[in-house]
């Protein structure tokens, strides 16, 4: 059985060791794990609940101030998620998650005893961009709420979502959050360019979500999409491939992010179902 020294002591519940006979770190967990331990004790493995090998020092580092700093069922509930993740999608997540969701839900407690709302307005992109952590994290919501005896308001979910979708694609919260607003950015545009009020739910504005979430990717990734029809849609619908020009010289002058022709064809297709729709 192998055994674990400790290197610090974090709170009662949660120590910093090293692997008897290895170079390797690791976080346990468990309850009254850490009470009156010292640097060098032996840790009783009927006590350990979890174990974390976070690699990166400076992801370790950060989480170990956060931990100081954090409440310990804040801490708790925050390892129940990650492990929840796990159990969902699979343990091939960015491990910084540990210090992303600790310092994000540690933020949004404050935000929410000091009475200060804050938005998140792109809950129905995010939805659509990302359905299955979506629902994972309205369960989490509601788990952390109920554990921690507070009422965090949906806008979490959103937030929740980022964090969970970056850890598993590996990727930054911010290149997340960009994508989203952009693609609300875009909603927003075509809504006012048509003069329309966009059903949240419709199959079509599902369908133009995605389509602009793999877009996005593929420009990023400077992939071109080649789409035959383009010439003839200008033909069909010269209004309608207009707007998405539109919206293509938008999204590069707001955001710079430049669509290739390809991708604006796809758009105009997308556009002109959603007016389809709404005289319907």
């Amino acid at each position: 059985m192998m055994q674990y020294h400790v290197k610090r002591v974090l709170n009662n519940n949660i120590v910093q060791c090293h692997e008897k006979g290895k170079d390797n770190e690791c976080i346990l967990l468990g309850k009254g794990i850490g009470f009156q331990k010292k640097q060098g004790d032996i840790i009783d493995n009927e006590k350990i609940e979890k174990i974390y090998h976070i690699q990166d020092q400076k992801s370790l580092s950060k989480y170990e101030q956060l931990v100081k700093q954090s409440e310990e069922e804040v801490v708790a509930v925050v390892e129940d998620v990650i492990e929840k993740v796990g159990q969902r999608f699979g343990n091939q997540y960015s491990e910084y998650l540990h210090v992303t969701l600790l310092d994000h839900l540690n933020f949004s407690i404050y935000r929410y005893k000091n009475e200060v709302e804050v938005h998140n307005i792109f809950l129905d992109e995010l939805s659509i961009m990302y359905e299955q952590e979506y629902a994972f994290s309205k369960e989490m919501l509601a788990y952390i709420n109920e554990t921690l005896s507070i009422s965090l308001p949906e806008s979490e979910v959103g937030f929740i979502t980022m964090h969970v979708h970056s850890a598993l694609k590996n990727t930054k919260t911010s290149k997340t959050a960009f994508y989203s607003q952009i693609i609300g950015a875009s909603m927003k545009f075509i809504e006012e360019q048509l003069d329309i009020n966009l059903d949240p739910k419709s199959l079509e504005r599902a369908r133009l979500v995605t389509h602009l979430k793999f877009a996005l990717e593929r420009a990023k990734n400077n992939v071109s999409l080649s789409n035959p029809i383009t010439e003839s849609l200008k033909d069909t619908y010269p209004e309608t491939c207009e707007l998405a020009r539109k919206l293509s010289i938008m999204v590069k002058e707001e955001y710079g992010v430049e669509l290739p022709e390809g991708e604006i064809g796809y758009l105009a297709l997308h556009i002109q179902n959603i007016i389809l729709s709404s005289k319907g």
